[in-house]
């Protein structure tokens, strides 16, 4: 689940910045994977788990679970993009990303735009899609040996690792790739 969330946050971001500024990159990692978006969706999962069952005990009905659920992923990820976003300016010395031209914007690395659609689009994944997917994982990676689920996931902290050690020692962006997209 990590693998696959990871390289959804890849083209996640790359519709992102397709939209906002009509290019397309490797975001900043050697390997098609984001994989914060992996690790930090799974431990939503096991943290809070998914919005129909949260507050269950309180008989709470389905859109109001669904709500309140968006509003602690708003939270999460408004901290989470803050804490990554001065930590690799303190680490790296640069910005590493800039949302002070969105409106609503509170310090550079996030905005209420933003945090709202990263909590919708994670609240509608973990509603509709985190459970079935994670269902067929289960079957499928039944018939795949599980060190090589650990030797790609130690490519992708390695590639993290390795690309964040680019980014320090040049600091700036890692791209290595990026495709402008005429409107």
């Amino acid at each position: 689940m990590i693998i696959l969330i990871s390289f959804f946050g890849f083209c996640f971001e790359n519709i992102w910045m397709l939209f906002r500024h009509s290019l397309v990159d490797n975001r900043n990692m050697f390997l098609p994977f984001l994989l914060g978006y992996g690790l930090f969706v799974v431990a939503i999962y096991h943290v809070i788990g998914v919005p129909d069952k949260i507050l269950n005990k309180y008989k709470i009905n389905s859109p109001i679970k669904y709500a309140i659920y968006m509003a602690i992923i708003f939270v999460l990820v408004s901290v989470g993009e803050i804490a990554l976003g001065f930590f690799v300016q303190w680490v790296c010395g640069f910005y590493y990303w800039d949302y002070t031209s969105i409106p609503l914007h509170f310090t550079r690395y996030t905005s209420l735009p933003t945090s709202i659609g990263f909590a919708l689009a994670i609240s509608l994944f973990m509603g509709f899609a985190f459970i079935p997917l994670q269902k067929k994982i289960r079957k499928k990676s039944k018939k795949v040996p599980i060190f090589i689920l650990i030797i790609v996931l130690a490519i992708l902290v390695l590639d993290m690792n390795l690309s964040f050690k680019k980014m320090k020692v040049n600091k700036g962006h890692n791209t290595i790739w990026a495709f402008a997209v005429k409107k």
